[in-house]
């Protein structure tokens, strides 16, 4: 007789592991929605997402019946993932996406912040360095507009490459 009740709570167990890896499914699916709020992709990505998420929900479902089952696949697995599902999106679902969505947001509002808090000085650096910066590239640049000129008329060409100056004779 005791066995008969370890076959029924054995069976429930696995019932109950079958409503929680539904309702965990659906709420992985959830960050992929919270995922596409914050970045917008094209259908392919989110056709290539969603083959993803199915593939990983059925091996999760499989997983627990190997588990729990001993592999076998019953109709108590699917109806319980099922059920999960079912439960997840009439509690939570909506609630989840949405508080799921403006913490990602917030974060992401944080730590550009913190970012700018730490460049900060960098661009202080750079504002004090532009005008410097922006007379001797002036000066260099009315330079080797000289050396140009006085190149084409000396019938040589000058340039700059990666390593400096070259001067080659110009054909004619």
């Amino acid at each position: 007789m005791s066995g008969l009740y370890s076959t029924v709570s054995d069976e429930a167990v696995f019932f109950l592991c079958c409503i929680a890896v539904g309702a965990l499914a659906v709420f992985l699916y959830d960050i992929l929605r919270i995922s596409r709020r914050i970045v917008k992709v094209g259908v392919s990505v989110v056709t290539a997402e969603d083959i993803l998420f199915f593939v990983v929900a059925a091996l999760m479902l499989f997983y627990v019946a190997y588990l729990k089952n001993s592999g076998e696949v019953r109709w108590q697995g699917f109806i319980g993932g099922a059920l999960g599902v079912v439960l997840y999106i009439f509690v939570v679902r909506n609630r989840v996406v949405d508080t799921g969505t403006v913490l990602v947001r917030w974060f992401m509002k944080m730590f550009v912040g913190a970012v700018r808090i730490c460049l900060f000085p960098v661009r202080i650096i750079f504002k004090a360095l532009k005008k410097p910066i922006a007379v001797v590239a002036w000066y260099t640049g009315k330079s080797l507009r000289r050396a140009k000129r006085l190149a084409r008329q000396a019938k040589l060409r000058v340039g700059m490459r990666a390593k400096g100056a070259f001067l080659m004779l110009r054909k004619k």
